[in-house]
């Protein structure tokens, strides 16, 4: 993950401009695509925080179970 904003816009920008130069969608049309991805990322990120909460939280056997996930329902 870049350091730095500045970074992360130039990589932004540098995706978005990739996309619309190796696809045929109009400017108007690449955001659902683009909207796709942000949310894929932004699942990818709250899964990884869950599991770790749930790995740390869990059974006590390091691995999230089924008893993991009811025990978790219930709060």
């Amino acid at each position: 993950m870049p350091a730095n904003t500045t970074e992360l816009v130039k990589r932004l920008w540098g995706a978005a401009d990739a996309l619309r130069a190796n696809s045929k969608l109009k400017s108007c049309e690449y955001s659902g695509p683009l909207l796709g991805l942000i949310f894929l990322r932004y699942a990818d990120h709250k899964f990884t925080q869950a599991k770790a909460k749930f790995t740390n939280q869990g059974s006590g056997r390091g691995t999230i179970g089924n008893v993991d996930h009811l025990a978790i329902n219930r709060e």
